[in-house]
């Protein structure tokens, strides 16, 4: 009987190892004028899976916007309509050689925010002439291992060595942005650890390709083709197509 148990825990440690792996998680907590909302971020040996929940007055019905960047798969990223089990592929490989390229930094001085010592910054984007404000923290414990996670708001390791060449070293405690309207949007950290990532969750299994529109003739999106789409598969498009360019 002590040998059955030794093997059947054995076998549990086996199958708990083939669907997590050490990974790095990281939640915000977002506020804005007329929404609120989370944006969690997994990330596991160069994938990262996004998720923003949002609400506002005018939805308060929360939705959930997810997306998915593989390692096996550069330069492109999926957005998933959970309903619906699609994913619909976007290119964003020239967004990702541009952004850290392009951008400015300016120290602004010495703040405490969310009970972190930070430094605070100017970003702006010399081809868009966006700015935005983060406040950056060598507190957070293992402030380094976050660093290396690229999302649609967080550089990855290229923009965060180009805040430290600037003595700006440390991670994001807080961020301001500006949304396409001119509405002010604020990202505070919540938590950023090491966690056991499911697999599942930066997988494309179970999903089947969705409808993803093309360029028309002559420019532009497709309109049939965003017609033929689910809510859910428009609205992820069209967030996503918002995040891609807004830079």
């Amino acid at each position: 009987m002590k040998q059955l148990i030794v093997l059947l825990l054995s076998l549990s440690a086996v199958a708990a190892s083939a669907v997590a792996r050490d990974g790095i998680y990281l939640e915000f907590k977002i506020t804005s004028p007329t929404t609120t909302g989370t944006s969690k971020t997994y990330t596991v040996g160069g994938s990262t899976r996004s998720e923003m929940t949002i609400k506002s007055p005018r939805n308060p019905n929360p939705f959930t916007i997810a997306t998915l960047v593989l390692a096996s798969a550069p330069g492109k990223s999926y957005s998933l309509n959970e309903a619906g089990k699609t994913y619909t592929e976007v290119d964003i490989s020239r967004s990702q050689s541009d952004n850290d390229d392009d951008i400015e930094v300016t120290v602004l001085g010495k703040e405490k925010v969310n009970n972190y010592n930070c430094t605070h910054v100017s970003i702006k984007n010399r081809k868009s002439q966006r700015t935005s404000e983060m406040w950056l923290s060598k507190d957070i414990p293992g402030f380094m291992n976050y660093t290396t996670v690229k999302n649609n708001y967080l550089g990855g390791s290229k923009f965060f060595d180009a805040l430290k060449a600037k003595g700006a070293e440390g991670f994001v405690a807080r961020m301001l942005t500006n949304s396409e309207r001119g509405e002010r949007m604020q990202m505070d950290l919540v938590k950023a650890e090491k966690q056991n990532i499911p697999d599942a969750l930066l997988s494309l299994n179970g999903y089947t390709k969705g409808v993803s529109p093309q360029m028309a003739p002559g420019g532009g999106i497709d309109r049939n083709a965003l017609q033929n789409m689910t809510p859910e598969e428009r609205k992820a498009y069209m967030e996503k197509m918002r995040a891609q360019y807004k830079r």
